[in-house]
């Protein structure tokens, strides 16, 4: 399955996400913020990246925006997570690059339908890009 790096605050939440992340086959990494996300990327070497708005430093969605203009990991889809539902948060985190956002609290199978959907759209993405254009 996928490698997947998760970043929130709250230890519950990181529990929960590796848990239900961990029997579903995926291999997960869970940090409690921005700063041990970075510091992981090279260990880590994550397929998917699931990110909470609200973090300690740098916020969830300025991170989205960093990974996106890396070249290290600018192809690497991103899921955000949020207690928040304004849809402005939403229009946010779509314009940093973010493939889903997935509002707290969450059931086990909604958060197993966001990773899949996110790792379908950039498996796709990415045959895109591969394939040569036809002229």
């Amino acid at each position: 399955m996928a490698r997947v790096l998760a970043v929130d605050d709250d230890p519950r939440i990181r529990r929960f996400v590796v848990d239900a992340l961990k029997k579903a086959g995926h291999e997960v990494t869970a940090v409690g913020d921005a700063e041990s996300c970075v510091a992981q990327l090279l260990s880590a070497r994550p397929d998917l990246f699931l990110l909470d708005i609200h973090l300690p430093g740098m916020d969830g969605l300025s991170l989205a925006q960093k990974l996106q203009e890396s070249r290290g990991t600018q192809a690497t889809p991103v899921v955000i997570f949020s207690v928040r539902t304004d849809p402005r948060f939403k229009v946010a985190a779509y314009a940093s690059g973010v493939l889903t956002y997935l509002e707290k609290p969450f059931k086990k199978a909604d958060l197993l339908d966001a990773v899949d959907l996110a790792l379908k759209l950039a498996r796709k993405k990415a045959d895109g890009a591969r394939r040569p254009r036809r002229r």
